[in-house]
């Protein structure tokens, strides 16, 4: 019997996060055994505990300084009888590959989920690739390009993109009167760019002003005081709804009309996802694998980075017909329904296991 390890450095909110918790549940309903590892084990959002909780995960959060919990591992590697650990982010990739020097019949596989990394991080990431682990799954194509350019190993490259719900997908019927409501989701981190969509909704704003515009940002993070700070330099502030950590991000997300996103890197967005989720047209910028979840005139439009002039155009053509945005949103659904399926996931990850071991 497979028996998996699957570690992360937290199980706080966040992508890496999600998608281990949803490729743990697949394998758990598959038969396969299953441990999920938080390396800092006071560290998990009440909603992924509450997860893990009701879906009967064994979880193992790790507690006490590094080499504490380092031989913790090793010990729950031999009790567990693990064959396979797969990890997301680097000290948890690190962990892995550390584990396979004292455990060389073990199969560990890294993750890379970002198409840029700090100079530090990529060193230590090809470092622990190259020599390492097994093999490294990245999410998106377009880091795997970039990646191979600069020195890894392309033979122990994978590309498996993530999987998302598709649960009340259909299409919510929405009022082609009344104001236009736009939606970010993000962490407040100088990555997602918040500068250039501010100053886009702003000229939008200032540009269509018979009409009326409200543009919600849900999210979190260290920049939320310099968000609300530029939305009120801008005098936008009142046309803003800033969302903290909200308990309904998918109610929100239907209840909205167009979906924006203007990172400066990403690797697959589960932003951009959820928002095809709930049938919307999206604005997104160019980057990472945004290319293979908005296509261009099919379900929205990809922009380069900071270029608030075509942004604004999208966004006002996009605004201007309710017709325009029913068709884009179905043809979002289409999207995931057909190429980010758990289905798909699953399939990728035991055809990826049956091929190394």
């Amino acid at each position: 019997m497979m028996h998996v390890a699957i570690i992360c450095k937290t199980f706080l909110k966040g992508g890496a996060e999600k998608q281990a918790l949803i490729l743990t549940k697949l394998l758990l309903d598959k038969g396969i055994d299953v441990i999920l590892i938080n390396w800092y084990g006071e560290k998990v959002d009440q909603r992924n505990l509450k997860f893990i909780s009701d879906n009967s995960i064994r979880y193992y959060p790790m507690n006490g300084s590094y080499l504490k919990k380092l031989n913790k591992f090793q010990k729950i590697i031999k009790h567990d009888e693990i064959s396979i650990i797969v990890s997301y982010l680097t000290l948890a990739n690190f962990v892995s590959g550390v584990s396979k020097v004292f455990n060389r019949n073990v199969l560990t596989i890294g993750g890379i989920r970002n198409e840029r990394l700090p100079y530090y991080k990529f060193l230590f990431e090809k470092l622990i690739h190259n020599y390492l682990n097994d093999a490294t799954v990245f999410n998106n194509y377009s880091a795997k390009a970039k990646f191979e350019r600069r020195g890894f190993n392309p033979d122990k490259i994978y590309v498996i993109q993530n999987a998302i719900e598709l649960e009340n997908t259909q299409l919510t019927s929405k009022s082609s009167n009344g104001e236009i409501k736009i939606v970010t989701v993000g962490r407040f981190v100088k990555q997602k760019d918040y500068d250039t969509a501010l100053k886009s909704f702003s000229n939008l704003v200032e540009r269509n002003r018979s009409r009326e515009f409200k543009y919600y940002i849900v999210g979190y993070g260290p920049l939320e005081k310099d968000v609300r700070s530029m939305a009120e330099q801008l005098k936008i502030d009142n046309k803003i709804k800033i969302l903290i950590n909200p308990p309904d991000v998918p109610g929100i997300l239907k209840n909205s009309d167009i979906f924006l996103s203007t990172s400066l890197f990403e690797g697959v967005s589960n932003s951009i996802m959820e928002a095809l989720v709930a049938g919307l047209p999206v604005v997104a910028t160019n980057v990472g694998d945004n290319s293979y979840l908005v296509k261009e005139g099919h379900n929205g439009y990809l922009v380069p980075c900071k270029d608030v002039n075509t942004i604004v155009d999208k966004l006002e053509y996009l605004s201007g017909s309710q017709e325009v945005r029913n068709e884009f949103g179905k043809n979002s659904i289409e999207v995931v329904e057909t190429e980010f399926s758990k289905t798909r996931l699953l399939d990728s990850y035991l055809s990826l296991f049956s091929k190394l071991q």
